[in-house]
């Protein structure tokens, strides 16, 4: 393996650029930049803060030196995918001062920034999924000189319906390449993680033939846990805890709004306060991260916007209001504290007991190898994702249209080509496509409206032709909301009063009010989250229940039944029960109730779980995140998707393993967990 001296001998042009002021590697980049010289797909797999960025990123720049140096007129040679639009901008600004003693050019592009513009030559485009694929429809020329592709924070991407995204634009961005130099390798695939639950699986679906480069280790945790009752207790923890700098996250847009305004309200000592959340306009979420950066002795109450590695400067302590509901989100919120240290210090605050449990299973994750985690729901692609690419290249079409072949070339094998001709019917029955030339569809009334609104690059958000909240003057989007609003109604939105000035069909224009008192808080288009199969096993776990034991609590009216099988399983459980005529009702992640007693399950049948898995699909394709365009497939092609994640087969042989006890030494702790 290449040592420190002989990885720095391969990198004259970038040492000095990435590693010269800090005089040293750390691990993972001795162990990733020879591989990624080589011009090898790579999965780089190591902790937050350790130089993953540069581990890919320098070893890059110096194998495409010269091209880099000498861009061409329209093209770009790195594009680097990220998750959010913040995380752009704090790339961008890293490069920037690194290749300042250079002649590359980096460039950003999200939905906050200007259009790229062909007339400026630049060889790194930083940017997100959805601008990518924007770029793709208007710009494709951009592509033919592509010689790598970077997918930064891949575990944010992956088994989501932006990662399924993302899969389908290698393809298409592999095609422009392969258009313009036939006789060309197809571009360099790299993804970048600090934790991933299934390496193999993750280099399969965005790799080609990748190596995988994973480096141990990871700060201590150190967590306390406190009841939540109301937000005084935030207020006397933060006195308590005397940090400089607090990073407070909320589960909720409108949580964070409530807990800003009553810390400004509230605070015994002096603090800068500031919101953060993605639906800010691009400005507003700018200054909160530089001013908040720069401020000594301030808090910021964030959603999940700031889990990722925005720099906002030195964080001294990570509050959680509310427990998340993935390992991965809690293990991001955490890592923003203390980066600098040995430790990771965060503030756990449940607002319920179901919720003080959640916290203590996640801490046990945390701590667990990961191949002692257990998961439930199967990886399946989602075809939703097609139909928002078919109108994506649809846009991208000289001659706007769309034909099966170029479906068939981004559809992964499982989606059949028998799939996509359902899929392309139904759109065309809700007159979205109309057919065209001979095998080509076009677009219909429905899809010109979304094209005319520029809304067809995201797979995510608010279901297709619903409302939307802009800047009354601007015409900049700032949020999909669950409802329209009146002229005249106040909202608190960013942490203050807004007034809409102005309804459309399917938009209102909001601006800034001088009145104090608000009608209501803006409310945003959301879907139930799912409680993880791995997270409700772990609070079992922490009940010192064995793997496949069922708690079983009576009461006067029935007994509990505690699965601990989590949201999804949870459901399909008390689903199955009603079908062998028990009286079930689901209650929570952790268990259901039945209004008779039972000592056993009800014999295994594959066919009547299938049956009753079929009949559920549709009603939990919001808990399994299916995609935005979901609602746009036809039921042949939606219901089977949803049983492929659902993994019946794991599904049977834990429901065939079961054992029901009856434990009486945790029955109050039980009991918390019915409520």
């Amino acid at each position: 393996m290449d040592n420190s001296l002989a990885v720095k001998a391969r990198i004259p042009h970038t040492w000095s650029l990435f590693f010269a002021r800090h005089g040293r590697f750390t691990p993972v980049q001795v162990q990733a930049i020879p591989p990624i010289l080589e011009g090898k797909d790579s999965l780089v797999i190591a902790a937050t803060a350790s130089g993953k960025t540069e581990a890919v990123i320098a070893p890059l720049v110096e194998r495409f030196w010269t091209q880099l140096n000498r861009p061409d007129e329209y093209g770009v040679t790195i594009l680097y995918i990220c998750p959010t639009r913040a995380l752009v901008r704090d790339l961008y600004m890293r490069l920037q001062m690194a290749l300042s003693d250079s002649d590359i050019i980096a460039l950003m592009k999200t939905g906050d920034t200007a259009a790229v513009s062909t007339q400026r030559p630049f060889s790194i485009l930083i940017t997100t999924p959805e601008s990518t694929d924007s770029l793709l429809t208007r710009v494709p020329r951009l592509f033919t000189s592509l010689r790598s592709i970077v997918i930064d924070e891949i575990h944010l991407f992956d088994d989501t319906p932006r990662g399924d995204h993302v899969r389908c634009l290698l393809p298409r961005i592999d095609r422009i390449r392969q258009y313009a130099y036939p006789e060309s390798e197809p571009p360099q695939r790299i993804a970048l993680s600090a934790t991933v639950a299934d390496p193999d699986g993750v280099a399969k679906r965005y790799l080609r033939k990748g190596v995988v480069i994973e480096i141990p280790g990871g700060r201590e945790i150190v967590a306390d846990v406190v009841p939540l009752y109301d937000l005084t207790e935030l207020v006397q923890a933060l006195a308590q805890r005397r940090a400089q700098k607090s990073l407070i996250f909320c589960n909720t847009r409108a949580e964070a709004e409530k807990t800003a305004v009553y810390l400004r309200q509230n605070l015994p000592h002096h603090a800068e306060l500031f919101v953060h959340y993605s639906n800010l306009n691009a400005a507003m979420r700018h200054e909160v991260e530089t001013r908040f950066a720069e401020t000594a002795v301030a808090i910021c109450v964030s959603t999940s916007t700031l889990e990722l590695g925005i720099d906002i400067g030195s964080v001294d302590d990570v509050v959680l209001l509310g427990a998340p509901y993935h390992l991965t989100s809690f293990m991001q919120r955490i890592g923003r504290g203390g980066r600098r240290t040995e430790q990771t210090r965060v503030l756990c605050m449940p607002q319920s007991p179901q919720e003080w449990a959640r916290f203590e299973a996640l801490l046990a994750l945390a701590n667990a190898p990961r191949e002692k985690r257990v998961t439930s729901i199967a990886y399946a692609f989602r075809p939703a994702v097609l139909i928002q690419q078919i109108f994506s290249m649809i846009k991208q079409s000289p001659t706007g249209s769309v034909r099966i072949a170029d479906i068939r070339r981004i559809a992964p094998p499982e989606i059949s080509s028998e799939d996509i001709r359902r899929i392309l019917s139904n759109l065309t029955f809700a007159r979205y496509i109309q057919s065209g030339r001979l095998g080509e569809w076009k677009p219909d009334i429905e899809l010109q409206e979304l094209l005319d609104r520029h809304d067809i690059y995201s797979n995510i958000g608010a279901q297709p032709l619903t409302a939307t909240a802009v800047d009354a003057y601007t015409g900049r989007t700032i949020a999909q909301t669950d409802r329209m609003y009146n002229k005249g109604t106040v909202v608190l939105f960013g942490g203050q009063p807004m007034v809409v000035v102005w309804v459309d069909k399917y938009r209102f224009g909001l601006g800034p009010s001088q009145r104090k008192t608000v009608d209501d808080i803006l409310r945003f288009q959301k879907g139930g989250a799912a409680i993880p199969y791995e997270v409700s096993q772990a609070v079992a776990s922490g009940l010192n229940l064995q793997t496949g034991q069922m708690a079983l609590l009576p009461d006067d009216n029935g007994v509990w039944l505690f699965h601990f099988w989590g949201t999804v399983w949870g459901e399909l459980l008390t689903a199955v029960l009603q079908a062998n005529h028990l009286i079930a009702e689901a209650v929570n992640e952790h268990c259901l109730f039945l209004r008779r007693p039972l000592d056993k399950l009800p014999p295994w049948d594959t066919a009547v779980a299938a049956d009753v898995a079929q009949k559920r699909a549709l009603a939990l394709a919001e808990r399994l995140e299916m995609g935005r365009f979901h609602k746009l497939l036809p039921p042949d092609v939606a219901v089977p998707a949803i049983m492929r994640r659902f993994n019946l087969v794991e599904f049977g042989q834990n429901y065939q393993a079961a054992q029901l006890i009856v434990p009486a030494d945790i029955r109050e702790q039980l009991t918390i967990l019915t409520g």
